[in-house]
């Protein structure tokens, strides 16, 4: 089994260079979260509408302008985190729409029998996916909710359940354990149906749980999740018809490795998260912080490095 420290170096944001050093805040809590709230990225979060906490509603626009109380910072931790949660659960969900659709075109391909050849490669090209980007995904995201829940004085994550979505990202983590069950062979086309088959049923019943877990706390700006593939295909439609070869499945492979990339950035450093590769840990802004941060991400096999601002806005 490939270890976490090995996949997260390897992924497409393989090189993080944080200008921070691995040191526990000495900020007070509802500064620390206040502080957080500073990074621009919480504003672009537009996935979900509202949060339900025994049984009434919270608005992310309100938990973000609103200062921290010192004796009610852990509510807006505890608002925050399920937010967070939920956020986190429409962007699985899209990947996992876009997996099963990766998946019928491989297996298509094998089951023709005439295409063998890039139905292998296809399945290949999922599998190498699943490990270096959605894998360390569902990684950051454990982090950064556990993260965010460490500031309240009770967290869920030190508690006998487990909250909201977590062991469904927590499972994903541990999707080695089921594909290494799968000997795949070259000459053998129904070892990469196996292997297809079995990644069909594991996403399957994370997408079940995901639905299950988002039913009471989350409201959705649109529960819709075929949005992005559709569009995609549109966009797909759009290169073939300017007489670009392009083979469809290296087209989504594409695809969903930019998206990913572009959730890390939005939906984790744009928060105000900070990940040691070296550590594997998630660490929130420190006391003394400049909080406009230059990070740098390498991709795999590129040489230019991509220059990322992360913006902050005045809260109060």
């Amino acid at each position: 089994m490939l270890s976490l420290k090995l996949y997260t170096l390897s992924f497409a944001l393989i090189t993080v260079i944080l200008y921070t050093t691995a040191k526990k805040s000495l900020l007070n809590k509802d500064v620390q979260l206040d502080k957080l709230l500073i990074y621009s990225g919480w504003k672009n979060l537009n996935e979900v509408k509202c949060i339900t906490y025994y049984s009434k509603a919270h608005y992310l626009e309100n938990l973000i302008t609103t200062p921290t109380p010192y004796k009610k910072s852990d509510q807006k931790v505890r608002y925050l985190t399920i937010y967070l949660g939920c956020t986190y659960a429409k962007v699985m969900k899209n990947v996992i729409l876009i997996v099963k659709k990766l998946i019928q075109i491989c297996k298509e391909k094998i089951e023709k029998g005439n295409d063998f050849i890039n139905g292998r490669i296809c399945t290949d090209e999922l599998v190498n996916i699943i490990y270096l980007f959605i894998v360390p995904l569902a990684t950051l995201m454990v982090n950064a909710m556990d993260t965010l829940d460490s500031l309240h004085n009770n967290p869920m994550s030190l508690q006998k359940y487990s909250y909201m979505i977590r062991p469904r990202l927590k499972k994903i983590e541990n999707i080695f354990d089921y594909l290494n069950e799968q000997t795949v062979s070259h000459n053998n086309i129904l070892t990469y149906l196996r292997t297809l088959n079995t990644i069909n049923d594991f996403f399957q019943k994370i997408n079940l749980g995901l639905n299950y877990d988002t039913e009471y706390y989350c409201e959705f700006v649109n529960s819709n999740t075929d949005s992005l593939w559709k569009q995609w295909k549109i966009e797909y439609k759009a290169i073939i018809d300017q007489n670009i070869k392009l083979v469809f499945y290296k087209y989504l492979a594409s695809k969903i490795k930019d998206y990913i990339n572009t959730v890390i950035i939005e939906n984790y450093f744009q928060l105000g998260f900070k990940f040691d590769p070296i550590t594997e840990e998630t660490f929130l802004p420190l006391e003394n912080e400049p909080l406009e941060l230059e990070l740098e991400f390498k991709a795999v096999g590129d040489m230019h490095s991509i220059p990322i601002q992360i913006e902050t806005h005045q809260m109060f």
